[in-house]
């Protein structure tokens, strides 16, 4: 039964550009009605927070409705539907077409019934703010420091009041006292040289680009409570070790980028100094420390705002000048300290928490230095994104250049373990390409597992079929690929800290290790799954996707996970899409069987 509304905001018979758009562009919308007695048919349109505006749409042709829209106020997510009235000779019936109602963007729904409404998302950005070439093209590697590989196999300057595991082959264990606290924390002793001496087994990997975890001084393993921005932790080294570990790098083709945690520090830091350990005079000793109002206390010195109630993480005051100046405004700032000292990028933890101002300043300063990045932490879809009550503009430019792209990572699990439908994979990915900017799409980092979920294995049941697919698709997505240390070796392991064992150095898994190292050099080796735009479709129970770059340049790769053989059929494909189906004609695999859990990729 043909439909009396269509519009689609994937399909750009309908919506001209595709995605977001650039401040200053025209939108050109088209809205098809086949109703009799149409009077008006209007686009209603509001700037994120403004009133909404109505734009009449010009009748064309036979039941063909349109208009040009141009973004009439600064950056930000603008949200539209349609509006269609009918005169009859005794009542005007009014009717509308909204986005579906898991808000993807595509195809949409009509409705009478106004409280239904589900607005699409039009995005709005300043310019197009590309990320480096080197970092585009890579291939990352997030490495855990401490639980790595130590260089000499001795800890070196053990934290007191900790422990030390008798073998590296222990599971990862917190001591915690009544409240949940850890009250002792634990180490392997990995370290910087330790990463130094396994780049030749990196490059060989075929990667191209180390996220470490924190480095700085700090109690704990993960670094996360830093003591101070300026000093390597002892136990991993100090500043020539991390120089040298840079230089040798790159030597190897790899750059280094740096976990940045600028939203609390640690209690026990040289900020806040809660037990002395320090010569500064802390926060948390006097009111009069220079550091004081860098926090927020109730009650001072016991009560104090700290990340999500975590006492030894006191929260800092982002909008202090001389925190900022710390950071990234002032001389000698730690932006600039460590990114002179050849730190090719950073990664902010927990952007959500920073100001989009203190992100800017951020970015401003490192921009001083030529082909350097700025990635953040976020979970959902970046592009509209409220926390604190405040929207925020992360990928509009000047700020953020791409994220940790988490929401890629779900679809892929839930694909793979069949809680979603092929359709539904294609939506969703689809979604995301359409809210996010090109640019920052394809500088997302993207994970099938890291510091903060259960390992990739262990999500998917300890199936290798499936963890060959999951591979396969991180290298075939849109965005850079980020492989999380001692996945290729087939570590296992749920929430943390089991996710957080040590690397089972001469105990991998040589299979999954070749699941790697081919899909890694598959990516590495070809320009369309590096530079080529993303077309995702289902073909019943095959996902599939396109990576086009121009011409003959392109690559198609159709995934089967479910746990029975598949027949190609092309006329299934969604969504439909005539470019689309040449390609997959010109391949000429209707009928083609792809195998359990397999993929086909020409």
């Amino acid at each position: 039964m043909a439909k009396v509304v269509v519009f689609d905001s994937w399909n750009e018979r309908y919506k001209r550009p595709f995605g977001a758009v650039k401040q200053g562009a025209t939108v050109d919308f088209r809205i098809d009605v086949a109703l009799p007695y149409v009077s008006k048919v209007e686009l209603k349109i509001h700037k994120d927070g403004m009133d909404e505006q109505s734009f009449e749409m010009k009748h064309t042709e036979n039941g063909v409705y349109e208009v040009g829209f141009q973004p009439y106020a600064e950056t930000g997510l603008y949200f539209y539907y349609f509006k269609i009235q009918q005169n009859f000779d005794t009542q005007t019936r009014t009717t509308y077409y909204f986005n579906n109602r898991d808000l993807h963007g595509g195809e949409g729904f009509f409705t009478e019934n106004y409280h239904d409404i589900c607005t699409y998302q039009l995005t709005c950005f300043e310019y197009a703010d590309q990320a480096p070439e080197w970092y585009r093209d890579a291939v990352f590697y997030h490495i855990f420091v401490d639980r790595f590989y130590n260089a000499d196999d001795v800890v070196r300057e053990p934290k007191p009041d900790s422990f030390i595991y008798a073998r590296k082959e222990d599971t990862p264990f917190y001591i915690k006292n009544d409240k949940g606290e850890i009250v002792r924390w634990e180490f392997y002793g990995g370290n910087l040289d330790g990463i130094t001496q396994k780049l030749t087994y990196l490059q060989e990997l075929g990667i191209s680009g180390l996220y470490l975890s924190p480095i700085f001084e700090a109690k704990s393993n993960h670094k996360y409570d830093t003591s101070d921005y300026k000093k390597i932790d002892p136990m991993f080294g100090d500043e020539s070790i991390l120089t040298e570990l840079i230089q040798k790098a790159g030597e190897l083709g790899m750059r280094v980028i740096l976990d940045g945690v600028f939203n609390h520090v640690g209690e026990d830091s040289l900020y806040f100094n809660r037990y002395g350990h320090f010569d500064s005079l802390g926060a948390y000793q006097s009111i009069d420390s220079p550091y004081h109002h860098w926090f927020t206390f109730q009650h001072f010195p016991d009560k104090y705002d700290a990340w999500w109630g975590v006492s030894n993480l006191p929260v800092v005051n982002k909008d202090s000048k001389s925190f900022q100046e710390m950071i990234y405004a002032g001389q000698d700032s730690v932006i600039d300290y460590w990114t002179e000292r050849g730190v090719a990028g950073w990664r902010l933890d927990v952007a959500d928490e920073l100001p989009d101002a203190f992100i800017a300043g951020i970015r401003q300063t490192l921009m001083k230095y030529p082909d350097r990045v700025l990635i953040g932490e976020v979970w959902e879809d970046a592009t509209n994104k409220i926390a604190y009550d405040q929207r925020r503009h992360y990928l509009e430019g000047g700020m953020l250049q791409g994220v940790m792209n988490y929401p890629f990572r779900q679809v892929l699990i839930d694909l793979l373990n069949g809680q979603i439908t092929t359709k539904q994979a294609t939506l969703k990915t689809m979604g995301i390409k359409e809210n996010y900017p090109a640019e920052a799409l394809a500088a997302n980092l993207n994970n099938i597992g890291t510091h903060d979920t259960a390992r990739i294995l262990t999500m998917l049941h300890e199936d290798k079929a499936k963890l060959r697919l999951a591979i396969y698709m991180l290298m075939v997505l849109p965005g850079v690929p980020c492989i999380y240390y001692g996945d290729e070796a087939g570590l296992t392991g749920g929430a943390d800290p089991d996710n957080r064992k040590f690397y089972p150095w001469g105990r991998e898994d040589e299979e999954i290790s070749g699941f790697f190292r081919e899909a890694i050099q598959l990516r590495n080796t070809t320009e369309a799954l590096r530079k080529g735009d993303y077309y995702p479709f289902s073909l019943n129970n095959l996902f599939g996707v396109i990576r086009y770059v121009a011409g003959d340049s392109w690559h198609v790769f159709i995934v089967n996970p479910t746990n029975e053989a598949q027949k190609v059929d092309l006329a299934t494909c969604y969504p439909e899409s005539g470019r689309w189906q040449d390609i997959l004609k010109a391949l000429n695999i209707q009928g083609n069987t792809i195998a359990p859990h397999d993929f086909f990729y020409v």
